[in-house]
Protein backbone atom coordinates (compact mmCIF):
# COMPACT_ATOMS: atom_id res chain seq x y z
CA UNK A 1 0.00 0.00 0.00
CA UNK A 2 1.36 3.28 -1.05
CA UNK A 3 -0.13 7.07 -0.32
CA UNK A 4 0.33 8.60 -3.58
CA UNK A 5 1.33 12.06 -3.81
CA UNK A 6 -1.12 14.09 -5.57
CA UNK A 7 0.84 17.39 -6.05
CA UNK A 8 2.76 17.83 -9.30
CA UNK A 9 4.11 21.40 -9.31
CA UNK A 10 4.14 22.58 -6.07
CA UNK A 11 5.27 26.47 -5.58
CA UNK A 12 5.15 28.80 -2.66
CA UNK A 13 1.78 30.82 -2.79
CA UNK A 14 3.59 34.14 -4.17
CA UNK A 15 1.31 37.85 -2.93
CA UNK A 16 2.58 39.11 -6.39
CA UNK A 17 3.21 36.02 -8.77
CA UNK A 18 -0.69 34.56 -7.57
CA UNK A 19 -2.42 37.95 -7.17
CA UNK A 20 -4.77 37.24 -9.44
CA UNK A 21 -5.58 33.71 -9.64
CA UNK A 22 -9.03 32.31 -8.60
CA UNK A 23 -9.63 28.94 -7.53
CA UNK A 24 -13.22 26.56 -7.83
CA UNK A 25 -13.31 23.51 -8.26
CA UNK A 26 -12.02 22.37 -11.83
CA UNK A 27 -13.61 20.64 -14.75
CA UNK A 28 -12.00 17.34 -13.37
CA UNK A 29 -13.51 17.80 -10.01
CA UNK A 30 -11.33 15.10 -7.79
CA UNK A 31 -9.88 12.93 -10.50
CA UNK A 32 -6.39 14.30 -8.85
CA UNK A 33 -6.96 11.38 -6.46
CA UNK A 34 -8.39 8.85 -8.42
CA UNK A 35 -4.78 6.95 -8.58
CA UNK A 36 -4.51 6.25 -5.03
CA UNK A 37 -5.94 3.35 -2.69
CA UNK A 38 -5.05 5.05 0.55
CA UNK A 39 -5.44 8.36 2.17
CA UNK A 40 -3.55 9.84 4.97
CA UNK A 41 -5.53 10.75 7.77
CA UNK A 42 -5.93 12.77 11.07
CA UNK A 43 -6.68 10.50 13.77
CA UNK A 44 -9.24 13.11 14.46
CA UNK A 45 -11.10 11.84 11.71
CA UNK A 46 -11.30 8.87 12.84
CA UNK A 47 -15.15 9.22 14.21
CA UNK A 48 -16.11 9.96 10.81
CA UNK A 49 -13.66 8.35 8.46
CA UNK A 50 -14.26 5.19 10.27
CA UNK A 51 -17.68 4.67 8.88
CA UNK A 52 -17.09 4.40 5.63
CA UNK A 53 -13.12 3.15 5.33
CA UNK A 54 -10.76 0.60 6.81
CA UNK A 55 -8.42 3.07 8.83
CA UNK A 56 -4.98 1.27 9.46
CA UNK A 57 -1.58 2.38 10.42
CA UNK A 58 1.11 2.04 7.49
CA UNK A 59 5.30 2.39 8.79
CA UNK A 60 6.60 5.95 7.53
CA UNK A 61 10.15 5.67 8.27
CA UNK A 62 10.59 5.09 12.42
CA UNK A 63 6.85 6.20 12.68
CA UNK A 64 3.60 4.81 11.71
CA UNK A 65 1.00 7.18 9.65
CA UNK A 66 -2.67 6.67 9.72
CA UNK A 67 -4.50 6.25 6.46
CA UNK A 68 -8.02 5.52 5.01
CA UNK A 69 -8.28 2.49 2.55
CA UNK A 70 -10.16 3.70 0.10
CA UNK A 71 -9.05 1.18 -2.44
CA UNK A 72 -8.13 -2.72 -2.81
CA UNK A 73 -6.11 -2.54 -6.08
CA UNK A 74 -3.01 -0.45 -6.80
CA UNK A 75 -3.61 2.89 -8.05
CA UNK A 76 -7.53 2.27 -7.93
CA UNK A 77 -9.73 4.81 -5.45
CA UNK A 78 -13.15 3.21 -5.66
CA UNK A 79 -14.62 6.32 -3.98
CA UNK A 80 -14.24 8.58 -7.35
CA UNK A 81 -16.82 7.47 -10.14
CA UNK A 82 -15.52 8.63 -13.69
CA UNK A 83 -16.89 12.11 -13.70
CA UNK A 84 -14.37 12.53 -11.10
CA UNK A 85 -17.30 12.84 -7.98
CA UNK A 86 -16.65 11.15 -4.57
CA UNK A 87 -19.45 8.85 -3.66
CA UNK A 88 -22.31 10.57 -2.35
CA UNK A 89 -22.80 10.68 1.77
CA UNK A 90 -19.42 9.20 2.50
CA UNK A 91 -16.57 11.24 4.60
CA UNK A 92 -13.99 12.96 2.03
CA UNK A 93 -10.81 12.80 4.14
CA UNK A 94 -9.12 16.37 5.10
CA UNK A 95 -6.34 15.18 2.88
CA UNK A 96 -8.32 15.23 -0.50
CA UNK A 97 -9.96 18.74 0.86
CA UNK A 98 -7.26 20.69 1.00
CA UNK A 99 -5.87 20.31 -2.61
CA UNK A 100 -4.59 22.32 -4.54
CA UNK A 101 -3.06 24.02 -0.99
CA UNK A 102 -0.40 22.28 1.22
CA UNK A 103 1.77 23.47 4.08
CA UNK A 104 5.50 23.02 3.83
CA UNK A 105 7.87 23.02 7.02
CA UNK A 106 10.69 25.62 6.28
CA UNK A 107 14.10 23.20 6.85
CA UNK A 108 15.33 24.72 10.44
CA UNK A 109 12.37 26.79 11.45
CA UNK A 110 8.93 26.25 12.97
CA UNK A 111 7.84 28.88 9.91
CA UNK A 112 5.35 26.90 7.67
CA UNK A 113 4.67 28.25 3.95
CA UNK A 114 1.40 27.83 1.72
CA UNK A 115 1.81 26.48 -1.04
CA UNK A 116 -0.15 25.57 -3.85
CA UNK A 117 -0.22 23.03 -7.38
CA UNK A 118 0.32 24.91 -10.47
CA UNK A 119 -1.12 21.80 -12.15
CA UNK A 120 -4.65 21.74 -10.57
CA UNK A 121 -6.98 22.38 -13.38
CA UNK A 122 -9.38 24.79 -10.73
CA UNK A 123 -6.43 27.49 -11.37
CA UNK A 124 -8.63 30.64 -12.93
CA UNK A 125 -8.02 34.21 -13.49
CA UNK A 126 -12.12 34.34 -13.98
CA UNK A 127 -14.27 32.59 -12.22
CA UNK A 128 -14.23 30.85 -8.44
CA UNK A 129 -12.76 32.30 -5.24
CA UNK A 130 -10.24 35.30 -5.42
CA UNK A 131 -7.00 34.32 -3.41
CA UNK A 132 -6.17 38.44 -2.83
CA UNK A 133 -8.03 41.65 -2.69
CA UNK A 134 -7.67 44.46 -4.84
CA UNK A 135 -5.06 45.65 -2.47
CA UNK A 136 -2.85 42.55 -2.48
CA UNK A 137 -3.97 41.25 1.00
CA UNK A 138 -5.41 37.80 1.71
CA UNK A 139 -9.19 37.32 1.24
CA UNK A 140 -11.77 35.33 4.10
CA UNK A 141 -11.36 32.62 1.40
CA UNK A 142 -7.60 32.60 1.69
CA UNK A 143 -7.59 33.22 5.36
CA UNK A 144 -10.06 30.10 6.06
CA UNK A 145 -8.07 27.98 4.50
CA UNK A 146 -4.75 29.03 5.89
CA UNK A 147 -6.67 28.29 9.31
CA UNK A 148 -8.05 24.96 7.79
CA UNK A 149 -4.28 24.11 6.66
CA UNK A 150 -3.47 25.01 10.05
CA UNK A 151 -5.53 22.36 12.28
CA UNK A 152 -5.05 19.73 9.95
CA UNK A 153 -1.04 19.88 10.49
CA UNK A 154 -1.60 20.15 14.26
CA UNK A 155 -4.14 17.27 13.77
CA UNK A 156 -1.38 15.52 11.92
CA UNK A 157 1.21 16.74 14.26
CA UNK A 158 -0.92 14.52 17.23
CA UNK A 159 -1.61 11.54 15.06
CA UNK A 160 1.91 11.04 14.92
CA UNK A 161 2.08 10.95 19.05
CA UNK A 162 -1.03 8.88 18.87
CA UNK A 163 0.64 6.39 16.62
CA UNK A 164 4.20 6.54 18.10
CA UNK A 165 2.68 5.75 21.41
CA UNK A 166 0.57 2.45 20.28
CA UNK A 167 3.78 1.49 18.75
CA UNK A 168 5.70 2.02 22.05
CA UNK A 169 3.17 -0.08 24.07
CA UNK A 170 3.54 -2.98 21.30
CA UNK A 171 -0.01 -3.17 20.22
CA UNK A 172 1.12 -2.29 16.50
CA UNK A 173 0.53 -5.94 14.63
CA UNK A 174 1.17 -6.66 11.00
CA UNK A 175 -1.65 -7.85 8.85
CA UNK A 176 -3.19 -8.42 5.59
CA UNK A 177 -6.49 -8.72 3.88
CA UNK A 178 -7.10 -11.49 1.27
CA UNK A 179 -10.83 -11.09 -0.96
CA UNK A 180 -12.16 -12.39 -3.33
CA UNK A 181 -14.02 -10.25 -5.78
CA UNK A 182 -15.77 -11.70 -8.97
CA UNK A 183 -13.30 -14.53 -8.74
CA UNK A 184 -10.25 -12.32 -8.34
CA UNK A 185 -8.29 -13.31 -5.81
CA UNK A 186 -6.70 -9.60 -3.97
CA UNK A 187 -4.62 -9.28 -0.92
CA UNK A 188 -3.76 -6.23 0.55
CA UNK A 189 -0.67 -6.05 2.85
CA UNK A 190 1.95 -3.70 4.42
CA UNK A 191 -0.18 -2.68 7.04
CA UNK A 192 -0.78 -2.72 10.52
CA UNK A 193 -3.56 -2.75 13.06
CA UNK A 194 -4.42 -2.83 16.99
CA UNK A 195 -4.07 -6.15 18.36
CA UNK A 196 -6.59 -6.29 20.67
CA UNK A 197 -5.82 -9.23 22.95
CA UNK A 198 -2.47 -6.95 23.87
CA UNK A 199 -4.60 -3.42 24.44
CA UNK A 200 -7.19 -5.81 26.68
CA UNK A 201 -3.87 -6.96 28.50
CA UNK A 202 -2.65 -3.76 29.15
CA UNK A 203 -2.25 -2.19 33.18
CA UNK A 204 -4.79 -0.15 34.34
CA UNK A 205 -3.05 3.02 34.47
CA UNK A 206 -2.07 2.75 31.01
CA UNK A 207 -5.73 2.44 29.94
CA UNK A 208 -6.46 5.36 32.14
CA UNK A 209 -3.77 7.59 30.18
CA UNK A 210 -5.36 6.30 26.59
CA UNK A 211 -8.43 7.31 28.09
CA UNK A 212 -7.62 10.29 29.34
CA UNK A 213 -5.35 11.59 26.59
CA UNK A 214 -8.91 10.56 23.93
CA UNK A 215 -6.61 7.75 22.14
CA UNK A 216 -8.81 5.02 23.50
CA UNK A 217 -11.69 6.43 21.58
CA UNK A 218 -9.70 7.02 18.35
CA UNK A 219 -8.66 3.05 19.02
CA UNK A 220 -11.86 1.64 19.40
CA UNK A 221 -12.75 3.71 16.17
CA UNK A 222 -9.84 2.33 14.31
CA UNK A 223 -10.94 -1.34 14.93
CA UNK A 224 -14.42 -0.51 14.35
CA UNK A 225 -13.15 0.82 10.73
CA UNK A 226 -11.93 -2.84 10.02
CA UNK A 227 -15.55 -4.61 9.11
CA UNK A 228 -16.07 -1.48 6.20
CA UNK A 229 -13.60 -4.07 3.95
CA UNK A 230 -16.50 -5.63 2.85
CA UNK A 231 -18.02 -2.58 1.68
CA UNK A 232 -15.25 -1.84 -0.64
CA UNK A 233 -15.49 -5.42 -1.62
CA UNK A 234 -18.89 -4.62 -3.06
CA UNK A 235 -17.79 -1.36 -4.16
CA UNK A 236 -15.29 -3.25 -6.38
CA UNK A 237 -17.81 -5.87 -7.20
CA UNK A 238 -20.14 -3.33 -8.86
CA UNK A 239 -17.50 -2.01 -10.86
CA UNK A 240 -16.12 -5.35 -12.33
CA UNK A 241 -19.24 -5.96 -13.23
CA UNK A 242 -20.51 -2.86 -14.54
CA UNK A 243 -17.10 -2.92 -16.61
CA UNK A 244 -17.99 -6.70 -18.05
CA UNK A 245 -21.39 -5.58 -18.66
CA UNK A 246 -19.82 -2.51 -20.67
CA UNK A 247 -17.63 -4.32 -22.67
CA UNK A 248 -20.09 -7.36 -23.46
CA UNK A 249 -22.17 -4.38 -24.87
CA UNK A 250 -19.44 -3.06 -26.89
CA UNK A 251 -19.29 -6.77 -28.32
CA UNK A 252 -23.02 -6.82 -29.02
CA UNK A 253 -22.42 -3.40 -31.23
CA UNK A 254 -19.27 -4.46 -32.96
CA UNK A 255 -21.43 -7.91 -34.15
CA UNK A 256 -24.14 -6.29 -35.43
Amino acid sequence: MKTLLMYERVAPLDREQHRNLRIHQGPSRLAFARETNSMLMAAAELPLAALDYPCVFVPAGDTHSLVAIVGLRDKENLMIDGAGNWADEHYVPAFVRRYPFVLAEQPGTDQMTLCIDEAFDGIDHAQGEALFDAQGQDTPYLQQLQQFLLSFHQDMLSTARFAQRLAELGLLVDRSIDCHIQGEKLTLNGFKVVDENKLRALPPDTVQELFGSGALGWVHAHLLSLNNVNKLGNRLGQRLMAARAAAEAGDQHVTH
